[in-house]
């Protein structure tokens, strides 16, 4: 008897446990299902505990928390009052719509949502939609996505202005967002009210969210802001004032950092804040085909030339040089198999002249324009300061963690990495105004983007686009010539008087050698008198 009721809790457990994970089946497989409809989802990834742990504070919101990640962490909670003026702001903007209509879009999201990110999302569905539209209601609202609707001019609206009304914690709270109206809520007054508005929650908190709405870990798909300000505004409205507006201000959260996107060319189809100002790094097109018109590998000229000698047979005997040449295009090729960038002081004893990139209007670039035309590097100027590692490291992590979007900034990363490899060497950009920093030494800034670019896979002989730079820039070094000129100049060419007096003992010596030259000839073949 003990034994058939042991079989029945064992077949009971089995039944409990396939019912348990067909639940889960069918969990992942309706995610799978978003994914194939969304053909353009973009995955949200968290951090790595290994690599989270070398600065905790780039991965992690410090004062607004967006999507599901970092949802509920109480150091945060503080400012979610914030995002309830947002959704009060967007509720009386459009008084045909009420709460219950956005609340069904969201609803309608919620699964393709859930499958943008990596992480199995363990809120329930009130909790997740709610969230959806706070959150959404704040990027539309904040980045002053609704400049340019016609605010209701109503009496009753007039009031409700000024009155409190009760947010989702129990607190209540006055409106601070701007109500314009119609076409007032231009650039001048956005541009107003964001000073206003910093001066009365502070300065800190402005810089903070800046921090955190560019953060890989604290994103939400952009397509629940389109979908919310389809509501406001009428599914008739194009979304490209919205797309404007929000690149306006990711491009004054980048301002120190050069941009080849101009006003009439802003992107208008990213994935999330975080991809939008990704784009605003990556190179210019045309700089990608200078770099390869410039391209002259110095290992193919030398393999043709060796291939032509070996070919012609102008020797039937194998010459010492051309043995000498076999094993030099050997040792050219262990070199290029183990490559790198050099040291911006090898660079510089080698002749090539480091030089800031100008900016032009007219013909502008992004950060990672760096172009190598004559022995001449030019690089833009990159500022440093407090919140560069964070910009840089969530970049990284998503160029990583989605290989779509290329790997721009790890090739620039790792390009920086290994010129700036020791204190003298950003001592010698910042010189020459190709770094700007803030930081207390150059050691600081060299130790920066030595921990930027730890664990960082890039694949130095798969394809990036500085791969022509460093063919041209490698073959220069390998050049004895222009070692050996660099040498001359570096140390007997400085400063002029070291310039005149070496031209002047040339003369003096190329004087005393066709003098000595004459009387070795007037000696051989003396004069005869006739």
């Amino acid at each position: 008897m003990d034994g058939f009721e042991s079989c029945r809790t064992t077949v009971a457990d089995i039944d409990e446990l396939a019912v348990s994970m067909t639940r889960e089946l069918t969990y992942y497989w309706s995610l799978g299902e978003a994914r194939d409809r969304g053909t353009k989802l973009c995955l949200i990834y968290k951090i790595p505990q290994h690599i989270r742990e070398v600065d905790r504070n780039a991965y992690e919101p410090m004062v607004q928390s967006f999507g599901p990640y970092h949802y509920g962490t109480p150091t945060l909670q503080a400012m979610e009052k914030e995002k309830w003026n947002c959704l009060d702001y967007i509720l009386n903007l459009n008084r045909e719509k009420r709460l219950r209509d956005y609340l069904k879009v969201m609803q309608r999201l919620e699964n393709q949502v859930r499958s943008c990110y990596t992480e199995e999302i363990k809120m329930d569905k009130k909790k997740f939609r709610q969230m959806l539209l706070l959150d959404g209601c704040f990027i539309l609202v904040s980045l002053y996505g609704t400049a340019g609707i016609v605010m209701p001019e109503t009496e009753a609206y007039g009031q409700a202005n000024n009155q409190e009304f009760v947010g989702g914690n129990g607190v209540g709270q006055k409106v601070p967002w701007p109500r314009h109206e119609g076409e007032a809520a231009n650039q001048n007054s956005i541009a107003e009210h964001d000073a206003d508005y910093a001066d009365q929650i502070g300065r800190w908190y402005t810089n903070f969210v800046a921090h955190d709405l560019l953060l890989l870990e604290n994103q939400i798909p952009f397509f629940v802001v389109e979908r919310i300000y389809e509501l406001v505004a009428g599914k008739d409205t194009e979304n490209q004032r919205l797309t404007d507006k929000i690149a306006e201000y990711v491009e004054e959260i980048l301002h120190y950092y050069p941009k080849a996107i101009q006003e009439f060319e802003r992107p208008k189809d990213f994935h999330h804040l975080l991809h939008l100002g990704h784009m605003y790094f990556r190179p210019s097109q045309r700089m990608e085909e200078d770099s390869h018109r410039h391209a002259r590998p110095r290992f193919f000229y030398r393999l043709l030339l060796h291939f032509g000698r070996s070919y012609s047979k102008l020797s039937h005997q194998p010459e010492e040089n051309d043995q000498v040449f076999s094993l030099n295009d050997q040792t050219y090729c262990l070199q290029a198999a183990q490559q790198r960038w050099r040291r911006a002081a090898q660079y510089i004893e080698a002749g090539v002249e480091f030089k800031k990139r100008e900016f032009n209007k007219q013909s502008p670039h992004s950060l990672l324009d760096i172009r190598f035309t004559k022995k001449v590097l030019e690089i833009p100027c990159l500022p440093i300061d407090e919140n560069t590692s964070s910009l840089f490291r969530n970049f990284v992590a998503l160029e990583q963690t989605c290989p779509q979007f290329g790997n721009d900034v790890t090739a620039y990363i790792v390009f920086m990495s290994q010129l700036t490899n020791m204190p003298d060497d950003v001592m010698l950009l910042a010189q020459r105004g190709i770094i700007v920093h803030e930081l207390r030494s150059d050691e600081e800034v060299s130790t920066l983007f030595t921990k930027l670019s730890k664990d960082v896979v890039f694949d130095f002989n798969g394809k990036h686009y500085l791969k022509s730079v460093w063919q041209m820039m490698e073959a220069h070094y390998q050049s004895r010539l222009n070692r050996w000129i660099a040498w001359l100049r570096h140390n007997h060419f400085s400063n002029p008087w070291l310039a005149l007096g070496a031209f002047a003992a040339v003369i003096v010596l190329s004087c005393t050698a066709l003098q000595t030259l004459i009387s070795v000839f007037s000696y051989v073949y003396p004069p005869t008198d006739e």
